[in-house]
């Protein structure tokens, strides 16, 4: 039985690792979608069409620019019909703070939104946290350590997960 209790002790603290790196992973997605931008004014450089290597859309058609702006080339690609923009356009790029990716390509009177969609994060840290809660839980009731010493474990874990994501420790 001491054989037992030390194995599933150390599967529930691998699991909670795993699924909390997973939740602090996905907040730091959200974090960095709605980072703060600043502008760049440049100018598209080459456009290519292509098909799509994935998807269920067959008539759907990738669109892959190249924006040189600041001394910098910048490669986009998306479906979106707003990319089918000649070479010589002026664009202006709205550039993350985070992680340098394009948030916004702005040409013209149009926007183009780059941005990676929420559902995915979301889901990943609903998910996460019912398995961890039913971690918890199942070794509450197996009596694997003292009830409170795992919820205490698990009230600092949920603290400290954001402050190390938005710290970037």
């Amino acid at each position: 039985m001491t054989v037992l209790r030390r194995v599933f002790f150390t599967a529930v603290a691998l699991v909670s690792l795993l699924l909390g790196g997973v939740v602090c992973l996905m907040c730091q997605v959200l974090a960095g979608r709605d980072a703060p931008t600043h502008r760049v004014d440049g100018q598209v450089v080459s456009h290519t069409r292509g098909a799509l290597p994935v998807g269920g859309n067959e008539d759907a058609e990738s669109h892959t620019i190249e924006v040189a702006a600041d001394d910098r080339h910048y490669r986009v690609t998306a479906v979106d019909p707003g990319l089918d923009l000649p070479p010589g356009q002026p664009v202006t790029l709205d550039i993350s703070t985070a992680d340098g990716s394009i948030a916004y390509l702005r040409a013209g009177g149009s926007v183009v939104d780059l941005r990676p969609g929420v559902v995915r994060p979301v889901l990943l840290i609903v998910a996460s946290l019912l398995a961890l809660g039913a971690v918890y839980f199942g070794a509450v009731r197996l009596n694997v350590y003292p009830p409170v010493a795992t919820w205490l474990a698990l009230a600092l874990g949920s603290l400290l997960a954001p402050v190390a994501v938005f710290v970037r420790v």
